[in-house]
Parts: structure tokens; C-alpha cells; sequence
């Protein structure tokens, strides 16, 4: 587990602990309000907090001990690491050039539906 990596390797897991948390507190509530828990059970915002903290840091605590799951997400990072990211100049010149294919498409699509559209209404 001692890798140049591990960091992010951990930070990455605790996200992933945080969004378990989120989504087993949100659908707790969901529930919750969809079987009227709220006034059966006393507290039961409390109980899906610390429960939903307790999944999130069972799920980090387990992904943290496993080695096939440290082996791989090291492969990842490094993988990453060596990755030839484009710079900004090239990262704005691909989206410009986008939004310039985008609008023609759609001007050139919105032509043809006109046209399409007066022709049918030509013929009926």
C-alpha cells in the first residue's frame, strides 16, 4: 500500500465513501417519508446520519484494507499520471471549433426542417 499514489488513491475512495453516505441518506429519507417514519420511529434523522456515515466509513474502511482494490487504483493513478493532457490553447480551439459545428448543424437542420415542413404543407 505504500505507493507515491496512495493519497490520491485514498482520496479517491473517501469520495466514493462520501457519495454511498449521500445516496443511503437521501433514499433513507425517501423512504422514510414514503412509510411515514417520521413519526414512528423517534429521532429517525439521526439514525439515517450516523447510519449513513457508518455505510460511507465501513465502504472507505473496507476499500482502504483491500489489496486487489490498492493494486488497481495505483494502476489507474499511474495510468493517469502518464496521460498527455491537451493545453489550454488546444482545449479552447477544440470547444470553439464545436460550438461553430453546432450552430451550422442546427442552422442547416432548422433550413431542411423549414423547407420539409412548407413542402408538406404545400402538398396537403
Amino acid at each position: 500500500m505504500d505507493s507515491q499514489y496512495q493519497k490520491w488513491v485514498n482520496l479517491c475512495y473517501l469520495a466514493v465513501a462520501v457519495l454511498l453516505g449521500y445516496v443511503v441518506f437521501t433514499g433513507g429519507l425517501q423512504l422514510a417519508g414514503t412509510y411515514d417514519l417520521e413519526t414512528r420511529v423517534k429521532n429517525i434523522d439521526l439514525i439515517l446520519r450516523f447510519g449513513s456515515m457508518g455505510a460511507g466509513g465501513l465502504l472507505f474502511w473496507a476499500l482502504y484494507r483491500n489489496a486487489k482494490a490498492n493494486q488497481f487504483m495505483n494502476e489507474v493513478v499511474l495510468e493517469l499520471a502518464r496521460v498527455t493532457w491537451p493545453t489550454q490553447k488546444e482545449t479552447t480551439n477544440a470547444t470553439l471549433i464545436t460550438i461553430v459545428m453546432v450552430l451550422i448543424s442546427g442552422m442547416v437542420l432548422g433550413l431542411l426542417d423549414y423547407f420539409w415542413t412548407k413542402l408538406i404543407q404545400w402538398i396537403v
